[in-house]
């Protein structure tokens, strides 16, 4: 009896070491807050300090069901920023870490940014005296780990997240830039922000975001030509050919219509990015122009390939994946894709050296200089450069290219390639050791 007594109670403290093992591994986080990359967003700072403190919170929550991190409690935290006299919403010193290092046993800190909130009108019209608008909300944040021993920023991250609603209340319009009453339209801020924290956290794990669900889009019709229906959105809004859609005609309370009546059906039979081309299937009316045409499409995230990666780049807005390098002739094309973390980054491609090294490590000079985003080239002897806005979810190819290698070559040993983003300013990529596909 005392044997198995003993054997239950061994276990019990291999159980008790094992996981104090386990949780000691995880890396002690503590979240300071986020600053607002422009105020203008907001129409009173208290309102602005009370939206990123929910950002704080709701990432500390998410955070703490990371099992790499151990997450200090928020109120905990706020008390002890209150001690150091923090000024919540801006940088943190050197002097504040030193201060929270001394009070609080963490690995990392937390700070970060609400870069944007763009506000999109999907979708307006007027119901006698009220104007209903359609609009869609895009909240992008990005956060920096900050060691907690030199005060320096560790790793960078960033996360963006869209919803949608019906009647909200603009404040005005300032140029392209739409504001949102933050106090009465809470659902469409609350769902663009959990969303965005979310993308986030997968940013910071490296994980898959969750698959986005069913929505509809609603397009206007703006010609029809014979039996040609043409409508305002197209491949960008996600629509295919094939996909069937309702073909809505709005209430009009002048001819005491007030309701929406359904007038049939159509299909989508050709489209380009910003507009799509329907043949009628069903129709009890015949269409015309200012008809809603609605489809319900479900959204996919855009995966990587399974493949092997010479280089993989990751900035703020950006994964940048080198892939291969091929020859044809004496040019020598390296190839990769490019990935936007939010809703939309303008990235730009160098090929600005003068040299590259070839297989015996000599130095060659370098000409025939050329970049491309997608579709698009630009060539030239000196410095090559290409400038494109990537959307979320709509990744492209990109390549450098450039003569002078001789035919027989099968390994670069050194070469040098440039990109710009808005975030990190100019970013070399060094590869050594290339081998070349012909």
């Amino acid at each position: 009896m005392k044997k198995r007594t003993f054997m239950i109670f061994s276990l019990l403290l291999l159980f008790v070491f094992l996981a104090g093992t386990a949780n000691a591994t995880a890396t002690r986080v503590a979240v300071i807050g986020f600053e607002s990359a422009d105020s203008d967003w907001f129409t009173d700072s208290d309102r602005e300090e009370e939206v990123l403190e929910n950002i704080a919170w709701l990432l500390n929550d998410k955070l703490a069901e990371v099992d790499e991190y151990t997450v200090l409690n928020r109120n905990r935290m706020l008390n002890v920023l209150d001690d150091v006299r923090y000024t919540r919403g801006r940088r943190p010193t050197r002097s504040i870490i030193n201060q929270l290092r001394n009070r609080i046993n963490a690995t990392l800190f937390i700070f970060g940014s609400l870069d944007e909130i763009e506000v999109r009108k999907v979708d307006e019209f007027k119901f006698g005296p009220i104007e209903y608008t359609e609009v869609e909300v895009t909240i992008d944040l990005s956060i920096d780990m900050i060691n907690a021993q030199t005060a320096r920023v560790f790793e960078s991250f960033s996360g963006s997240g869209s919803a949608k609603e019906s009647g909200v209340n603009i404040v005005d319009s300032r140029g392209d830039r739409i504001r949102l009453n933050l106090v009465s339209d809470e659902r469409v801020l609350e769902r663009a922000i959990e969303r965005a924290v979310t993308s986030l956290i997968a940013s910071i794990t490296g994980e898959e975001e969750p698959q986005p669900v069913t929505r509809t889009v609603e397009a206007e019709i703006v010609s029809i030509v014979r039996n040609n229906i043409i409508v305002n959105k197209g491949e960008r809004d996600g629509l295919e050919v094939g996909q069937v859609g309702e073909i809505i005609r709005p209430g009009d309370p002048a001819s005491r219509r007030v309701q929406d009546t359904l007038i049939g059906e159509a299909e989508i039979t050709d489209l380009d990015r910003s507009s799509a081309i329907l043949q009628a299937v069903d129709l009890d009316q015949n269409p015309e122009v200012g008809d809603r045409f609605n489809v319900e499409i479900v959204d996919t995230v855009s995966r990587r390939p399974s493949r092997d990666i010479i280089e993989l780049l990751e900035t703020r807005n950006f994964v940048i994946e080198i892939i291969e390098a091929v020859q044809e002739n004496d040019r020598v094309t390296i190839l990769g894709m490019a990935y936007a973390k939010t809703s939309r980054a303008e990235l730009e491609l160098i090929l600005d050296s003068r040299s590259f090294f070839d297989q015996e490590g000599r130095e060659r000079p370098m000409s025939g200089r050329r970049v491309s985003i997608g579709p698009w080239t630009n060539s030239s002897r000196t410095e090559a450069t290409i400038e494109e806005i990537i959307y979320q979810d709509e990744p492209v190819e990109i390549s450098w290219s450039f003569t002078g290698v001789p035919e027989s070559t099968e390994e670069l040993a050194r070469v040098n390639l440039g990109l710009r983003t808005s975030r990190e300013g100019r970013i070399s990529i060094e590869l050594e050791e290339l081998d070349i596909s012909k």
